[in-house]
């Protein structure tokens, strides 16, 4: 392998061999320092090559050979980085839209068991469900700035903040001023439970540099069409009487939040768990 490394660095550009194992490697899921140390040792052993050989050769070829070494290192680890990287985000965004479409399918309730086979995204028994409502970043109200991107760059902060607490089985449809989230409720996540907290909504918080509002509320997955849009209505009741941001549990809501909520000024008189109070910091940052 490295006399291969050695001969295409001499060419100026690495072997194929480089790039395609580098893309095999990332749709396998081999992290990337994994895959820099194999071509990494392979650099190792042309130079344990060289000094192994460098006994009565004149220096200047020594030098020549070191630089060679180091000109293929550089573009191996270039070329590999890039490679890795590139089908890295392929196969991310490729589960994203896989993701996206099982969520809309058990939103709607159709073709969810043909989704989840062509996904290969297990379907759990039963699901968190979770509506969001996310408000406008002030970098979204502010003249001169590229509001869109501003806006997209929000939801792309929440997307990932979403991701260390909830856990990849997590299922999300976000836009930019909210949506629904599912999270799974099985003996799959029994040894690492997950759900939607009081914690996890300031974390989410956090990184929309707004207060986020959401209702929550659990079913058996084939009553997520009917539950999601309850906690939609419901989010919407909350802030149209001007609910204070937070975590509502939807069996604690009144069904006309309008009219009967007025004894639920803030998300902590729910009696629950997930109760949280109202999330009003800002960190000094633009979207």
């Amino acid at each position: 392998m490295a006399r291969n490394l050695v001969a295409a660095a001499a060419g100026g550009s690495p072997p194929a061999e480089v790039t395609g194992s580098a893309i095999r490697w990332a749709r396998e899921g081999v992290a990337l320092e994994t895959v820099l140390g194999a071509y990494h040792e392979g650099i190792r052993a042309g130079m344990q090559f060289l000094a192994d050989t460098a006994a009565g050769h004149d220096v200047d070829e020594v030098v020549a050979g070191s630089r060679l070494l180091v000109r293929v290192l550089e573009t191996v680890t270039a070329a590999a980085a890039v490679a890795y990287v590139d089908e890295h985000r392929q196969v991310a965004r490729e589960h994203q839209t896989a993701a996206q479409t099982l969520v809309s399918a058990l939103l709607s309730g159709y073709g969810v068991t043909q989704l989840a086979k062509q996904t290969g995204i297990a379907i759990a028994s039963s699901y968190q469900v979770v509506a969001l409502s996310i408000p406008p970043h002030e970098d979204e109200r502010r003249p001169g700035i590229a509001r869109p991107s501003a806006a997209r760059r929000k939801l792309r902060r929440v997307q990932v903040a979403l991701g260390t607490p909830l856990g990849s089985r997590a299922l999300s449809l976000l836009s930019t001023d909210g949506g629904t989230v599912l999270v799974p409720i099985d003996g799959a996540s029994a040894h690492t439970p997950l759900a939607m907290t009081t914690e996890v909504l300031e974390l989410l918080s956090a990184a929309a540099e707004v207060p986020v509002t959401a209702t929550v509320g659990a079913c058996d997955t084939v009553r997520i069409p009917e539950l999601a849009a309850r906690g939609h209505e419901l989010l919407e009741g909350l802030l149209v009487a001007g609910r204070p941001p937070g975590l509502y549990p939807m069996a604690d809501l009144p069904e006309a939040i309008g009219r009967d909520a007025a004894g639920y000024d803030n998300p902590q008189q729910a009696a629950s768990s997930v109760a949280a109070a109202p999330n009003d910091r800002r960190i000094g940052r633009t979207a």
